[in-house]
């Protein structure tokens, strides 16, 4: 995961969730590792490196009892190589949904982690 230091606009809810990822007009999909996501973006690990400012699909896989809303159109802010760690996937992605999720589309159980806003108790259940 990335180590330096990040200032947000959302707060990121920690939540791990299989997704697909296909890099916009190849057809070819990869699978990947959600780790956390806000209204505005997510985190992700996969075998795919990506430039920043690469436009990529994202599908959620198919989960019983998620709640969280497909997401497709999202541009790339950053990719880094994971090193140093026993992981599953080589790279770290964060990006950015081209149509920001809202608060009503948000399951009620997650949690505000690290990074955050300051003051999650606004948020609307």
């Amino acid at each position: 995961m990335r180590t330096k230091s990040e200032k947000r606009d959302c707060a990121r809810f920690d939540f791990e969730l299989p997704v697909i990822i296909e890099e916009c007009g190849s057809g070819v999909h990869f699978n990947a590792r959600m780790f956390n996501y806000s209204l505005q973006g997510m985190y992700f690990e996969s075998d795919l490196s990506l430039l920043s400012g690469a436009r990529v699909n994202v599908w959620l896989a198919n989960t019983a009892g998620s709640s969280l809303p497909d997401i497709n159109s999202a541009e790339v802010r950053w990719c880094e190589e994971i090193i140093g760690a026993v992981v599953l996937f080589n790279y770290g992605a964060g990006i950015r949904y081209h149509q920001p999720l809202t608060y009503r589309e948000l399951p009620g159980q997650f949690q505000v982690i690290q990074g955050g806003l300051k003051d999650p108790g606004h948020i609307k259940k």
